[in-house]
């Protein structure tokens, strides 16, 4: 039986961590197959990023490991993979999905106000451009 390719995106918030727990309830751990990502997101200054020196792309990595660890020990016995990227959220999530051919992508949604308030800015772009399923948590 071919494993459901699910990936997971998380930014080291609590509320991200809907996502994990509600997909343990809905999938049994032989079904699945779950590619975790965090996305490193670029600042840009005067229309210029920054360049990233080796050691500031150390420490973009120890800090994206951490969430991603975190979440990877909630999922003991689930086939995982985790992945770090640094970019825009909504476009990194978008190119993986589409890369690595997954079938669902599970997010929770955003808990701030404004414009965004009711699924968030990056989660409502994956929605939107998404060529596969993305099924949104409430947080």
């Amino acid at each position: 039986m071919k494993k459901i390719k699910i990936l997971v995106p998380l930014d080291g918030s609590d509320r991200s961590m809907h996502s994990v727990n509600w997909l343990k309830k809905f999938f049994s751990k032989d079904a699945i197959s779950i590619t975790l990502i965090n996305v490193m997101e670029i600042i840009l200054t005067n229309e210029m990023m920054d360049p990233v020196n080796s050691t500031g792309y150390d420490y973009i990595t120890e800090d994206s490991n951490l969430v991603l660890d975190k979440a990877i020990k909630e999922l003991e016995g689930y086939e995982v993979e985790k992945v770090t990227a640094l970019g825009y959220a909504a476009d990194e999530i978008l190119r993986k999905a589409e890369k690595d051919s997954f079938d669902l992508i599970i997010m929770t949604k955003c808990s701030k106000n404004g414009l965004y308030r009711l699924i968030g800015s990056v989660t409502s772009k994956v929605v939107r451009k998404a060529k596969i399923s993305v099924t949104v948590i409430p947080d």
